[in-house]
């Protein structure tokens, strides 16, 4: 049971990013009669970018005090990840506008 604490989801990015990676999978595999599957297949797409740019931002900083070492985890963004985050903001957003409007 050890190999599977790399999938533990213990906060909201790796939950949007394994949602999207579920919403794609689901829109490639099945067929759903009410839903577009390209649309859903996008907003899957846009959860996966919003999920690895926070994933890229996530750093674990050490920092050697009097008692030892001292480790943390901060979320340092840098272009890429920014990048990443609002092209998968604008994605999840025109894809999930186009879904609910399928719907109606």
């Amino acid at each position: 049971m050890g190999e599977w604490k790399q999938f533990n989801i213990d906060i909201w990015w790796k939950a949007v990013l394994m949602l999207g990676i579920l919403t794609v999978s689901g829109a490639s595999l099945f067929q759903i009669e009410f839903l577009e599957n390209r649309h859903l297949f996008g907003l899957g797409l846009g959860l996966i970018l919003i999920g690895l740019g926070f994933w890229k931002s996530y750093k674990t900083l050490s920092q050697i005090s009097t008692r030892g070492i001292l480790s943390y985890k901060i979320h340092k963004h840098d272009f890429t990840s920014i990048f990443l985050i609002v092209i998968g903001i604008l994605v999840t957003g025109f894809f999930g506008f186009l879904l609910i409007n399928g719907l109606i």
